[in-house]
């Protein structure tokens, strides 16, 4: 039940990942397309308002511009006003303005403007001098458009031409931007739902294929795990597979030599009446010493197969394999006391770990402090003391 839930919620956190991934793309690409959507209307809104700016500019302001135009005069201005209202039919057009080159303002339909003076833009002054047309959002925080607040946001058009005497006139025209704004509402509403789709459907389409690999990571997570248990188990086996040749073998071998060593050193001391006693004195040195060397080889061997068999029959308990190991440490003169507590159950790989450990701080204090006395404490950390002694 444990190992299905297991591959089961791989498989659940691999489709939780898609989801949020798909819906990721789905805002992204959203939002990608109503900024496009948005800059579109606007390219499309300011190119029609330039090509009516440059209109009313050209055909309706440019032909009644004259030099009453300048000076001021009522009949001059109202002419040009009547055709200017003429011209604004509807709500599209909310202003028109008329200014000179030196930034004064000829005419306007709000006639509290006419003989106001402001500085004109940078990229204003080129269409003046040079012709054309130039376009943007209107900018509200610019003194020249304190009067024309009331309208809120615009679309500017300002069209370069000239008046009946030649001279360079810059014609302002305000369009009204709400229509700017319903037709990118509209265009938004018909694109969006449009994308949204499209992804939702790719989505879904992709939902089986990221399944499947979900699946298939799990199952060769699976398979990687049964190799690693393969493995582990096949290494372990051919160690006991080795430890028992060395403990019936070369043990058994190493343990006859040892006691063939010993009656020899008995022969060799009967042999004092015939040989000198300087030549007996030497083998029984060089005899004792390889009686020394077969018997701490003999441990040792003793030692690393009695590790093994507890390996692998104290798997389940930790504390009888460093039992079995203390016992060999004992056989080195080295005084052995194994303090252990009931283990809550262990992964095999831990219990393993807690054996090796144990093995080599035993192993190690044979070798470096023989006729030690030595405490080996197995328990959990912050657990009361236990109460097994071997």
């Amino acid at each position: 039940m444990m190992r299905r839930y297991r591959r089961l919620s791989v498989v659940a956190q691999a489709l939780v990942q898609h989801a949020a991934v798909s819906l990721a793309a789905l805002v992204v690409v959203g939002a990608t397309a109503a900024i496009i959507c948005v800059r579109l209307v606007q390219s499309e809104a300011l190119r029609h308002a330039e090509t009516t700016g440059a209109a009313i500019a050209n055909r309706v302001v440019a032909p009644l511009v004259d030099q009453d135009v300048r000076d001021r005069d009522p009949a001059a201005l109202r002419a040009l006003d009547q055709r200017v209202q003429l011209r604004r039919s509807g709500d599209t057009i909310q202003r028109v303005k008329v200014w000179s080159a030196e930034g004064t303002i000829l005419y306007c339909d709000d006639p509290e403007q006419i003989g106001l003076q402001f500085p004109i833009d940078p990229e204003d002054r080129a269409v003046l001098q040079n012709g054309g047309v130039d376009s943007d959002i209107s900018d509200l925080s610019k003194s020249e458009n304190e009067h024309d607040r009331v309208f809120g946001k615009s679309l500017e058009v300002y069209a370069g031409t000239r008046d009946t005497n030649g001279r360079p006139i810059l014609v302002e025209t305000y369009f009204n931007a709400d229509g700017l704004r319903s037709d990118e509402a509209a265009l938004i509403w018909r694109i969006i739902p449009v994308v949204v789709a499209a992804v939702l459907i790719l989505g879904l389409l992709l939902v089986p294929l990221a399944f499947g690999l979900a699946r298939r990571v799990s199952r060769y997570e699976r398979e990687r795990q049964a190799m690693i248990r393969l493995a582990v188990e096949a290494s372990s086996a051919e160690r006991r597979r080795v430890a028992g040749e060395l403990h019936d073998g070369v043990i058994q071998d190493l343990a006859g030599v040892g006691y063939a060593l010993t009656a020899l050193d008995g022969q060799i001391a009967g042999l004092s009446d015939t040989v000198a006693t300087p030549r007996i004195d030497a083998l029984q040195t060089t005899l004792r010493t390889a009686q020394r060397l077969v018997h701490d080889d003999v441990l040792a061997l003793r030692e690393l197969t009695g590790m093994q068999y507890a390996a692998a029959s104290g798997a389940a308990d930790p504390a009888a394999a460093l039992r079995v190991i203390a016992e060999d440490v004992r056989a080195a003169g080295v005084t052995v006391e194994v303090v252990a507590e009931d283990l809550p159950p262990l992964p095999a790989g831990h219990r393993a770990a807690l054996i090796r450990v144990g093995r080599e701080a035993l192993r190690n204090v044979a070798k470096h402090a023989p006729g030690a006395h030595v405490v080996l404490t197995l328990g959990r950390q912050g657990a009361p003391p236990p109460a097994i002694w071997c």
